[in-house]
């Protein structure tokens, strides 16, 4: 088993938990507006981006294949719970860490 193959499970978990926390940090907005679906197609292509950033060869094409995956839960959870701030912050992330950062500025 190279050293790819062992990677890959792990890679796979980060994506799906940086996506995971993501969603969870657009179910406690409640301020900012909605964002249209639109803006959400947008924010789940712009994950898929940032996911793959800095990626190359086999990698970047798992990376891709999987946060284009969790593309429509990512619109779903966008349209239904996300704020408008916060998928604007997202739209403007370059970097994953960044774009962790959107969910996690709420003002009460």
């Amino acid at each position: 088993m190279g050293l790819l193959e062992k990677r890959t499970p792990m890679r796979k978990s980060h994506v799906m938990f940086i996506a995971a926390s993501f969603a969870a940090s657009l179910a406690v907005g409640a301020c900012g507006g909605k964002p249209s679906e639109d803006d959400c197609k947008k924010f789940a292509d712009h994950f898929s981006t940032l996911m793959t950033k800095g990626q190359e060869g086999p990698a970047a094409e798992i990376t891709k294949q999987v946060a284009d995956g969790m593309k429509d839960e990512l619109i779903k959870e966008c349209v239904d719970k996300g704020t408008k701030a916060e998928i604007d912050c997202a739209l403007k992330a370059a970097s994953m860490e960044e774009l962790e950062k959107c969910g996690g500025s709420k003002t009460k």
